[in-house]
């Protein structure tokens, strides 16, 4: 890191320096301990047992499906009190005092804890399709995995790049894979704080510090997936990307773990501009590198229409609704180039609620009439009420 940049880190100070807060009466501030105090408290236990409490602990305070520390407690059969003692690293022989194993049976409730977790988060979302590109995408977070080293993947908008993303985290959630939505505008220290939040830790310390906190709470056998790093470009200081991605070089070669490092075409071009000076030792790292489509292709939202029930449409196809004549081809089309994937499962999914209405099976005529819908709205229309 260059001497300009490391103006932007404050001196280092110590874990007392700073004291880790949890207020408030909420779930974040039912669990009392950041990751890397964790990782230090229970490094006496079994590798199994230090990556069921890890991940349960990640799984409890995130903020898309957050647990109290008295529920999941409940959930698994132990007191809130041994939870904490366990956490805490005070959980010892009442006798000898010597700290005690994470119990045999606790490791199997948390597992069934998480995988019923699991189960009912996914339960509420939209069905994930395995596409072509989203294998493309697992393939790099394997490879991430495997190499311990950090690859670069991008693509334009809506592509399904979070999509899939967001699914791989789940599929391998066992305290290993932790994903991290990037801000816009956040700077370093805002990169740093948001990384920390996901990671479990108290943002409440200097940059510096939070750094330190990262390096430790993150193993080799971990994989960090960074989503949308290209928004750390639009910020008021200049260097600042440049300086993000250096501590996001440093985080990797102290930890030596896996990370995915994914934004639009920008992140590539903005990377590039650096690739014989601040960019020069990452982009050495990043052997794996992944190229994703300019938008959906035809083989994806081919898998796509097919897991709904519906046929990839001829070209010449054409469906009549409310006297209107449409070629579903040319709108899947259009939809893909100009607008992206979300554009097109939104009206698969207002096209089978319209179907569900009429009692009936989800056809082409009801995604061009959910489109047909969705097109003609606007805000000025909206903006009426019965009174106009």
């Amino acid at each position: 890191m260059s001497a300009a940049d490391k103006k932007e880190l404050p001196a280092v100070a110590d874990d007392r320096s700073v004291p880790e807060t949890f207020s408030g009466d909420n779930v974040r501030a039912s669990w009392p301990f950041s990751h890397h105090t964790i990782r230090s408290n229970i490094a006496h236990c079994s590798p199994d047992g230090r990556e069921a409490l890890i991940a349960a602990f990640l799984w409890c305070v995130d903020p898309k499906h957050p647990v109290r520390r008295e529920e999941f407690a409940r959930h698994v059969g132990y007191s809130e009190n041994t939870i904490y003692k366990i956490y805490a690293g005070k959980y010892v022989d009442a006798e000898t005092r010597k700290q005690l194993d994470v119990p045999d049976k606790l490791i199997k409730s948390i597992k069934d804890f998480l995988e019923l977790e699991r189960e009912r988060f996914l339960g509420g979302k939209n069905e994930f399709v395995m596409t072509q590109t989203a294998k493309k995408i697992f393939l790099a977070c394997d490879l991430a995995r495997e190499s311990q080293s950090p690859i670069f993947l991008w693509g334009r908008s809506h592509v399904g790049k979070t999509w899939a993303l967001e699914q791989y985290t789940q599929d391998n959630n066992h305290g290993k894979t932790v994903y991290i939505r990037m801000k816009a505008a956040s700077g370093l220290g805002g990169m740093v704080r948001r990384i920390a939040e996901r990671l479990g830790i108290s943002p409440n310390a200097n940059t510096a510090d939070l750094i330190d906190r990262i390096k430790r709470a993150i193993t080799p056998n971990m994989l960090i997936i960074l989503d949308e790093v290209h928004l750390l470009i639009y910020t008021y200081r200049i260097a600042s990307f440049f300086a993000c991605m250096e501590v996001i070089r440093e985080i990797y070669d102290e930890t030596g773990c896996g990370m995915v490092i994914c934004g639009t075409k920008l992140l590539l071009a903005k990377v590039s501009q650096g690739a014989q000076g601040e960019m020069e030792q990452l982009l050495r790292r990043g052997v794996h590198r992944f190229a994703l489509p300019e938008m959906p292709t035809k083989q994806d939202l081919g898998a796509i229409f097919e897991h709904h029930g519906l046929d990839f449409p001829e070209r010449g196809f054409t469906v009549t609704v409310q006297s209107v004549k449409d070629k579903p081809y040319d709108v899947i089309r259009y939809l893909a180039k100009e607008h992206g994937l979300k554009a097109i499962t939104e009206r698969i999914r207002y096209g089978k609620k319209i179907a569900r209405r009429a009692g009936e099976d989800f056809a082409w005529e009801h995604f061009i009439r959910a489109h047909i819908t969705i097109s003609t709205e606007s805000p000025a229309d909206q903006e009426k009420t019965v009174w106009d």
